[in-house]
């Protein structure tokens, strides 16, 4: 089974996407909204969650393109 959460902070996910240097999550919208990454699901006021299964894929996707 899978150790990682169902959702995760956009902070979080920038983390991931950027391993030792995460990237801004400014940098995360805009590549949402050019549908690099997934877009974020809003769960309440001021809050937004990003599926990691989602994400996994978008970064693999993108992994396989630049090889």
């Amino acid at each position: 089974m899978d150790s990682r959460p169902e959702r995760v902070t956009v902070k979080e996910a920038c983390r991931i996407i950027g391993g030792n240097q995460p990237i801004h999550p400014t940098t995360y919208y805009r590549g949402a909204k050019a549908g690099i990454y997934p877009a974020p699901d809003r769960v309440g006021p001021n809050t937004s969650r990003v599926n990691t299964a989602k994400l996994m894929a978008a970064i693999a996707a993108r992994t396989k393109s630049v090889t």
